[in-house]
């Protein structure tokens, strides 16, 4: 699904075109070019909601705003590295998914 900026203010209440606009421009959220402007799919309304939350109910200052996203952005790297490397291991034979198990509960307990 992809939606334009006018349908993507109707849909996020507190999303105003101005500030849709401003985030588009600061990178904050990465919409596709349509034929008419830009497009917007589920993930950019998500992390517009997200920027939402982060601006007008936590009031981040701007000059913070690009942090906070790396950081988000990291972490959901993160997420999706480790979602991977778990289907992965979900492939190999149960003794390998024991022992890497155990490597992993000996390193934690160890404080690494």
């Amino acid at each position: 699904m992809t939606l334009d900026e006018r349908t993507v203010v109707t849909r996020i209440e507190r999303l105003t075109l101005r500030d849709l606009r401003l985030w588009v421009r600061e990178g904050w959220v990465r919409p596709a070019q349509g034929q008419h402007g830009p497009v917007f799919d589920d993930i950019d309304v998500a992390r517009l909601r997200l920027l939402c939350d982060l601006k007008k109910d936590m009031a981040l200052p701007t000059d913070v705003m690009p942090i906070v996203l790396g950081l988000i952005d990291h972490l959901n790297r993160t997420r999706r590295d480790l979602r991977r490397v778990t289907e992965a291991l979900d492939q190999q034979p149960l003794e390998v998914r024991r022992a890497v198990i155990a490597a992993v509960r000996h390193r934690a307990e160890a404080g690494d």
